[in-house]
């Protein structure tokens, strides 16, 4: 074998080894995009569900606030009818005193 022979045997070694490592170098960033496509792919799942416990949850307290709201509400009129005796009780103890005083030759008690 000549040596222009065997120097293009090993080029074409070298060619071959190239090719190789580069093929190794692909294989290994597709293997690793597969790992992190996995990855995400689980963090995403898990998130969902995070979610969507989250919007039950969101759900529950809107309710809870409805409710409290409702109250409130009934308490404001309860208050009402309650601050309405008692400017009625106010009125009547005013009108006893005067009725009292009157009475009394307007002397008071």
């Amino acid at each position: 074998m000549s040596d222009t022979a065997i120097e293009d045997i090993y080029r074409r070694l070298n060619a071959l080894t190239e090719d190789v490592n580069t093929l190794k170098i692909q294989a290994g960033t597709i293997g690793s995009t597969q790992v992190a496509v996995a990855q995400t792919l689980s963090l995403v799942t898990a998130l969902t569900s995070e979610v969507r416990e989250q919007k039950t949850d969101i759900r529950q307290l809107k309710n809870d606030v409805g409710v409290l709201k409702t109250d409130v509400s009934q308490l404001k009129t309860e208050m009402r009818e309650v601050k309405a005796d008692l400017r009625q009780v106010s009125n009547d103890v005013t009108e006893i005193l005067r009725i009292l005083r009157d009475r009394n030759g307007g002397s008071g008690i």
